[in-house]
């Protein structure tokens, strides 16, 4: 199978006169009965080259990882187990993403909140104890290289291409920074067609954490770090750290008419917002040649 066959090349909207951005509709890469939710073009792919026939996957608060995989599951045929944090103010309710992975057939357990390290070898340990061997935990947070490769290949689309190449920053809202890191690999993938981008890589943190970290696991993937970005390609990252907590909403600010995830795209719509409004150097510089990679 190809990732067409569950994920779909995803236009860019033209929102530059009334915010002053491109806004690459991400969010719709996946129909439904899938998530609003880029990750699922690497979840799919990471999946179907698993011979594995269970499939387990910790969601956390908010995360639509698990739905993301129980859709997977579906479309192959194969056993999604999602373990995820039951919250003392949930009850027994199921938050909506659960709910959803439970319509498309996945196995709902709940395990005690806490640290999603924890929970994440617990889910491991419960997966085996109760499936057998045959089966298969997805890494926690989803970090995969395969989303990385498709998020990468998704850039390389000719409408996506013609955008990036007018934008003069593009900016990633960034959980595990592995989608951040896709955008940067497609960028630097474009060379092979002669076309050498250059401007700011602008990475929004959903919440905060250490960015070294972020910087360093972005390198990774991509082979090259910040300042040779900088020096050999023109490619400047940046992290924009505002200081939320994970469960953290967006502050309050304007709203906007696309889809807008409240835990990582409409806060990194909101900071550029107010940028414009601000009248920063950043934004009169990238004025009408920004684009948003809406991750949804």
């Amino acid at each position: 199978m190809s990732r067409q066959s569950i994920c779909v090349t995803t236009p860019v909207e033209d929102y530059r006169e009334q915010f002053g951005l491109l806004v690459k509709r991400e969010d719709l890469s996946c129909p439904p009965p899938g998530p609003p939710f880029s990750k699922t073009r690497g979840v799919f792919a990471h999946i179907v080259a698993r011979p594995e026939r269970v499939i387990g996957v910790l969601d956390t608060y908010h995360s639509q990882g698990g739905w993301a995989v129980a859709h997977a599951c579906r479309v192959l045929g194969k056993t999604c187990v999602n373990y995820y944090p039951r919250y003392k103010a949930d009850g027994n309710e199921l938050r909506p993403q659960q709910t959803h992975s439970m319509s498309l057939g996945a196995h709902l357990r709940p395990l005690p909140a806490g640290r999603s390290a924890i929970l994440y070898h617990q889910a491991k340990k419960e997966l085996v104890r109760e499936f057998g061997p045959d089966v298969y935990m997805m890494p926690n947070a989803l970090k995969l290289p395969e989303t990385v490769s498709e998020t990468a290949a998704e850039l390389q689309d000719n409408d996506t291409v013609r955008a990036v190449m007018l934008s003069t920053a593009i900016l990633v809202p960034a959980s595990s920074a592995t989608i951040a890191a896709g955008v940067v690999s497609g960028l630097l993938s474009l060379r092979r067609d002669m076309l050498a981008w250059k401007g700011d890589v602008i990475i929004h943190l959903g919440y905060s954490r250490s960015e070294a970290e972020v910087l360093r696991y972005i390198t990774q993937h991509v082979g090259s770090d910040p300042a040779a970005l900088a020096e050999n390609f023109g490619i400047r990252l940046d992290i924009v750290n505002e200081g939320y907590a994970y469960k953290d909403r967006a502050r309050p600010g304007p709203d906007v008419p696309w889809p807008c995830n409240e835990y990582y795209d409409l806060k990194t719509v909101r900071w550029w917002l107010r940028q414009r409004e601000q009248r920063t150097e950043f934004a009169t510089q990238h004025e009408g040649r920004a684009l948003l990679w809406n991750v949804g």
